[in-house]
């Protein structure tokens, strides 16, 4: 019965971490028959077909050839459609040009502030076909605007359609837009389509010099059918200097907005796989997804003012598009945390359920495997460079079969927790592993509290933690009952959790595996009931290895 159990609460895991992936993107079925109202991925792909054919990159003859066609499918949709030619100037990226920005409006029927739609249309020098980045956002654009015109409804904003030249070259068409272009102090806010590989699921990011709490709810009220996004990668973003168009208009002219960019095949990004082909349809769906329900919202939502004087802590969360709840709860809950620790500490040690000498003995296991996990993915990532040299001529750091190695040290680290655990706790009970998992845990979140608020709903693991050990506790429950009661207690930190596994290495480089490795050790103990295993053969040791 244990091995059933056993088995039965690893289906679960797999299962949780499918459904946790499945949800970022939305399944490419079968196109049917639509209406003109509604966009079509069939249409947008034949666009995406005529851009992407060569490199058009600023100065090339395909490059003009584009900006022509692009300039054509808006006058069929009866846009009086300008081109801005203005000499623009990066001096962070010492770059200049004249930009040839491609403009169109929808007048709207009110006079408050308008919606830009922005994406840019130049390639990348000198190989990338920029079927991605960004010709995936022009043609989301064209296509999502044609389906809006065909409802027949006058907006109450206005609409402005900016496909901006020069973005590869540091932003200058954005820069010539926001420094020149009469049109700049009529925007509210930006909706910014982007790509830095070309799949993978789509991130919404937001540009704000304020807090975001109000830019945050508009988005949910616009209700996107697979919004992606946490409050983690907001709060890291803003501390890299990572740049995209929008970013000249928060900077230069303190417009608010919102990046929708999606970072998977990464290998493709910037090169001559930038591709018609290898654009994942399922991502440009999502693409669709967020610019249509946005559209549609903002068009007649008052934009007149999006600052607001609160962050929000967010996070993709089961059953829920997104779980959010103030900064200003985040020391209330540590603190809540804390008390709830230290009650079930003293009803644990009172009632025997608890041995102070084995819970001591647990952080020997977990402050190891912490460390391993850190340092074998740290040292073997560069011992791989070793061996392939090459590899670290891959700008993006992230090479072509980077899923296979991501793969590869999830498994490698499971077996070193595994072996670890099984070599130093030999006799100790689960519950007295839990107790240095949760005390780690509730010192990070100590540490987040004060320096990275944005990370606020790691707190959330701690409570379900918490809810086992007061279980464990109070009820005397049948060890096969509880490692399956506890796995199914565990699901949204697995599904929290899963995503991000992945998704630093893709967007940050395979050098950072070592960040997975201890965010895969950090969820181990806490999971203790479900992957403690005390028989040296157990089906995991092998799996992992």
């Amino acid at each position: 019965m244990k091995r059933v159990s056993s088995i039965l609460s690893i289906l679960i895991v797999l299962g949780v971490i499918y459904w946790s992936f499945y949800e970022l993107k939305p399944s490419l079925q079968k196109e049917k028959p639509l209406e003109a109202t509604e966009f079509s991925i069939s249409n947008a792909l034949h666009h995406l077909k005529k851009i992407s054919q060569n490199e058009h990159y600023v100065g090339s003859k395909e490059h003009k050839r584009v900006q022509q066609y692009i300039v054509n499918e808006l006058n069929k949709m009866g846009f009086e459609t300008k081109i801005q030619t203005q000499t623009a100037v990066n001096k962070k990226w010492f770059a200049a040009t004249t930009a040839e920005n491609i403009i169109a409006r929808i007048k709207g029927s009110e006079n408050g502030k308008a919606l830009l739609l922005l994406s840019h249309y130049d390639s990348n020098p000198h190989s990338s076909l920029g079927a991605s980045d960004a010709g995936s956002g022009v043609v989301t654009i064209l296509e999502g605007v044609r389906a809006f015109l065909a409802k027949n409804e006058t907006p109450k904003n206005d609409i402005i359609i900016l496909i901006s030249d020069a973005e590869e070259l540091g932003l200058l068409g954005a820069q010539a837009f926001v420094d020149a272009h009469p049109w700049k102090k009529d925007i509210g806010l930006v909706l910014n389509f982007e790509a830095r590989g070309s799949g993978g699921p789509s991130y919404m990011l937001m540009e704000t010099n304020g807090k975001n709490s109000k830019l945050l709810s508009e988005f949910l009220a616009a209700k996107p059918n697979f919004p992606v996004a946490n409050s983690l990668m907001y709060s890291v973003y803003k501390k890299l200097p990572n740049d995209t168009d929008l970013t000249v208009f928060r900077q230069d002219a303190n417009i608010n907005g919102f990046n929708f960019a999606f970072i998977g095949d990464h290998f493709d990004y910037h090169t001559a796989q930038d591709t018609y082909k290898r654009l994942d349809r399922e991502t440009l769906l999502q693409q669709a997804d967020y610019l249509t329900t946005s559209l549609n919202y903002f068009a007649n939502s008052n934009l007149e003012n999006l600052n607001s004087e609160e962050d929000y802590v967010y996070v993709n969360f089961p059953f829920s598009s997104l779980l959010t709840y103030s900064f200003s709860y985040v020391k209330p809950m540590l603190i809540i945390a804390i008390v709830l620790y230290l009650i079930l500490l003293f009803f644990g040690f009172s009632l025997g359920k608890i041995s102070i000498k084995k819970s001591l003995k647990g952080f020997i296991p977990y402050l190891i495997s912490l460390v391993l996990c850190g340092a074998i993915s740290l040292g073997l990532w560069k011992l791989l460079l070793l061996i392939h040299p090459q590899y670290q001529d891959i700008l993006h750091g992230f090479t072509y079969n980077g899923y296979t190695y991501i793969i590869a040290f999830v498994f490698l680290n499971l077996w070193i927790l595994l072996k670890t655990y099984q070599y130093f706790s030999k006799e100790e009970k689960e519950v007295d592993l839990l107790i240095a998992p949760l005390f780690i845990w509730i010192l990070l979140n100590s540490i987040i509290a004060f320096y990275l608020k944005g990370a606020g709903f790691f707190i959330i693991p701690v409570y379900s933690a918490l809810l086992v050990l007061a279980i464990s506790i109070f009820m005397n429950l049948e060890a096969k009952s509880k490692r399956i009661l506890f796995t199914l207690l565990s699901i949204p930190v697995i599904y929290i959790f899963a995503p991000l596994i992945k998704m630093f290495p893709v967007g940050l480089g395979l050098k950072n595996l070592f960040i997975s490795g201890i965010i895969i050790a950090l969820i181990f103990g806490l999971m203790i009931f479900t992957f403690h295993q005390k028989n040296r053969n157990g089906f995991l040791n092998y799996a992992g290895f």
